[in-house]
């Protein structure tokens, strides 16, 4: 899958404190003066100690050798790097309460964030880890006004509204970076909608309000207050009502046509369920995997046993509600799978500045995955998105370092004829030879069982 690889990734370079660089053993953070005095100040903190062993913050380590010009961080790599563009309503929230309420408790202590952008949150599973330690800085005491409020509700807030409310992709934040105006959403609501909260006080007065001098800017210093302790109550309380507006916009879990797939599938008797249940964890206890991808996860039956095995998942499916309800379904679990809304047939690109700052999906695939789940993807792969057979194998051997767990449904299903849409004589070359003969100039069998429907599932090794 070299082909697929994009450029290596730049280090960052939009924040005047410094960059960071992805390597094979960390993220290396190089911090310029003044701020590595700051940062190193806060790292000291009990505060500091105190987040990252909740597993809220990253951890840091100092690596500059002595008598350095700069300060170098090393910190954990995070096991598989996602983007806000491939998240589930359920974990946007996570990454929103994570950031506010991480901020709180920043306040109580003297400090505070710089910025709020879910740029700054990655997900280990579905918890939320803080990754821009550079975003932490001494607070102002006299300061009342959190300078990262707009950038929260442009990059938080309102995208969340305009999901909830229009209906509005998350998956468009690939293109706004910044997130949005109040002005873009503003002509799109209706009337009753644009004066319920919190679109009247995030997008309607703002956007009534943008041309009066009284919105243009201002000295922030003018408004500070003699009374330190004031300053923070009034910090705490936007911040209390930033989170209040964002769980209030973060929509209800919605049933769709593959939300409730696992439950209602008619073309599986009971005895198929329990064998291809049985069949999959067979093959997983062989494999033994360490990182799996389940493709087409539908609601995490199948990740979930991936996980029960040891291994760390990441599922995607095309369907957000679907993995939103597996979101939801694993909070507190503890078990380590990202739930990713992720279409292989048209996987995320690599974006930013000369395509180098966002990796794509497959060139984060690209080693990490010793395991890949297909379990009734591959017919949607050739029908519906028209894949040949042949690309299909050697994407999946690009996948995976070693295992491919795969459910082969045959031309007679009812699934496989109802994606037909009458093209029979178009896919007639779409057999069960056909699909042995192309996986396997990748793959050897290692074991495999035909279901009573005819399906077949397949545990094949990488040659």
């Amino acid at each position: 899958m070299a082909e697929l690889l994009t450029l290596p990734a730049l280090p960052t370079f939009r924040d005047p404190a410094g960059s960071v660089e992805i390597r094979p053993d960390g993220a290396y953070r190089s911090v310029r003066a003044p701020f590595d005095a700051e940062i190193l100040d806060f790292l000291s903190l009990p505060l500091a100690s105190k987040l990252v062993a909740q597993g809220r913050l990253v951890a840091s380590e100092v690596v500059s050798p002595s008598g350095a010009e700069m300060l170098v961080l090393r910190h954990p790599r995070i096991s598989f790097q996602s983007y806000p563009w491939e998240w589930a309503p359920g974990l946007w929230l996570a990454a929103a309460e994570l950031t506010l309420e991480m901020c709180s408790e920043l306040v109580v202590q003297g400090w505070l964030l710089k910025d709020a952008t879910p740029l700054n949150v990655l997900f280990q599973g579905t918890r939320p880890i803080f990754v821009d330690v550079l975003s932490i800085e001494r607070l102002d005491p006299h300061q009342p006004i959190w300078l990262a409020y707009g950038q929260f509700v442009r990059t938080f807030l309102l995208p969340m509204l305009a999901h909830s409310r229009l209906g509005w992709p998350l998956q468009t934040s690939l293109t706004r970076r910044d997130g949005y105006e109040p002005e873009d959403i503003y002509s799109a609501l209706s009337w009753p909608a644009r004066l319920q909260q919190p679109a009247l006080s995030a997008v309607t007065l703002p956007s009534l309000l943008a041309n009066s001098k009284k919105m243009q800017g201002g000295d922030v210093a003018s408004r500070s207050v003699k009374d330190p302790d004031l300053a923070k109550q009034i910090l705490l309380k936007t911040l209390k009502g930033l989170l209040s507006q964002m769980r209030k916009v973060t929509p209800a879990q919605r049933s769709s046509t593959w939300s409730n797939y696992a439950e209602t599938a008619t073309h599986y008797s009971d005895e198929d369920h329990a064998k291809k249940r049985s069949f999959v964890t067979r093959a997983l206890a062989a494999a033994q995997p360490a990182c799996v991808l389940d493709v087409g996860c539908n609601t995490g039956v199948y990740s979930n046993l991936a996980a029960d095995a040891g291994a760390e998942v990441v599922s995607i499916d095309t369907d957000l509600q679907a993995v939103d309800r597996l979101c939801a379904s694993l909070k507190g679990s503890g078990k380590h799978i990202l739930p990713l809304c992720v279409d292989l047939a048209y996987p995320t690109p690599a974006a930013g500045w000369e395509n180098r700052e966002s990796a794509s999906f497959l060139s984060r695939c690209v080693g990490h995955f010793d395991t890949v789940m297909m379990l009734a993807v591959l017919h949607h792969l050739l029908l519906r998105n028209q894949v040949p057979m042949d690309r299909i194998a050697t994407l999946c051997s690009g996948l995976t370092t070693q295992d491919l767990i795969l459910e082969w449904v045959p031309p007679a299903d009812p699934k496989f004829k109802e994606l037909l849409r009458g093209r029979e004589a178009i896919y007639a070359h779409i057999t069960e030879a056909a699909f042995r003969e192309a996986f396997a100039e990748h793959f050897g069998i290692v074991d495999e069982l035909t279901l009573k429907n005819g399906r077949v599932m397949l545990h094949l090794r990488k040659k």
